[in-house]
């Protein structure tokens, strides 16, 4: 990819919207060439640990408004409870409660959120997180989410392979977003992982991962410690590839090696100690040490909301 090409998209790229120091992430997003709107919408706060990436559905203004819906329900839960996946029941109450909202108007989504040592996944649709780790080449790329659409369920019921689903004519297809539907309830998937030191995790929209080979992407991650040329690389590679579709992605560097030493797991979803009462704090603090006193280590972790 040449300077010239990185420089020009940067001036179309989004720079990332959050807080604090950035040194570990950067995002950003692009209309592509064939859309004249972008309904894609990004967000993050490293200071809190959460990023998002939002496709919007729908067409026109439905889209943005749909992206935009969930990114404000995602930024009110990170300021207020952390309950990433009822902001995102929230966002999809709110688009179906919209007297201008069409039966087409939603949104897909996904949020990583950072708690100590851990990153927790909560998404719906196909936008995507992978993980990409170093190793042998240009590292590993992992796909940590399943995609929520028709091509996806025919790979998972054997009737085309992943090859295949590649270049399916409905491979845009999704069988479950964030509004858009007549349904009053929404099914969040979510998955955990602890870091490790010289991970990378990607988010991405389908402009991205429907356009660039995997192996591609991987090249970028691991030849471009800098997340933000990492991210403009990306942007670009996805516009040489056509960009017939909007692109969003986010680049999140593992936090720092002594920080993942020495902390300890508590859920997203979970009050860490620092935001218990100092009853709670005695009684979790007896029960810790009669856990370990007795060995039952395993009895322990089962106290813990997962």
């Amino acid at each position: 990819m040449s300077e010239a090409k990185v420089r020009d998209v940067s001036r179309h790229t989004v720079p990332r919207q959050s807080t604090g120091n950035q040194a570990r992430s950067a995002g950003a997003t692009h209309p592509g060439f064939k859309r004249e709107q972008n309904e894609d919408a990004l967000w993050s706060d490293e200071q809190r640990g959460v990023w998002v990436v939002a496709d919007g559905l729908g067409g026109h203004q439905a889209g943005e408004i749909a992206s935009k819906t969930v990114v404000e329900e995602i930024q009110r839960s990170a300021a207020t409870d952390r309950h990433y996946e009822h902001a995102l029941q929230r966002a999809h109450a709110l688009l179906l409660g919209d007297e201008q909202s069409a039966a087409n108007m939603g949104s897909t989504a996904v949020v990583v959120a950072e708690e100590g040592a851990y990153f927790h996944i909560y998404w719906v649709g196909d936008s995507r997180a992978y993980l990409w780790s170093p190793g042998e080449g240009h590292g590993r790329l992992k796909q940590l989410t399943n995609d929520h659409s028709y091509v996806q369920m025919l790979v998972d019921s054997g009737a085309i392979n992943p090859q295949e689903a590649a270049s399916h004519p409905n491979r845009h297809v999704i069988t479950r977003c964030i509004g858009g539907s007549t349904n009053p309830s929404l099914d969040v998937d979510r998955m955990s992982s602890p870091w490790q030191a010289g991970d990378r995790l990607l988010l991405c929209s389908d402009g991205l991962s429907a356009e660039v080979e995997p192996q591609a992407i991987a090249e970028i991650l691991s030849c471009n410690d800098d997340c933000r040329r990492a991210a403009d690389l990306l942007i670009a590679a996805a516009l040489d590839a056509g960009g017939k579709d909007n692109i969003t992605v986010q680049v999140i560097d593992a936090p720092d090696p002594a920080r993942l030493s020495g902390s300890d797991y508590m859920g997203a979803d979970t009050p860490s100690p620092a935001r218990l009462g100092n009853t709670a704090r005695i009684v979790l603090a007896v029960v810790t040490a009669a856990a370990l006193a007795s060995g039952f280590a395993g009895w322990l972790l089962g106290l813990i909301p997962h």
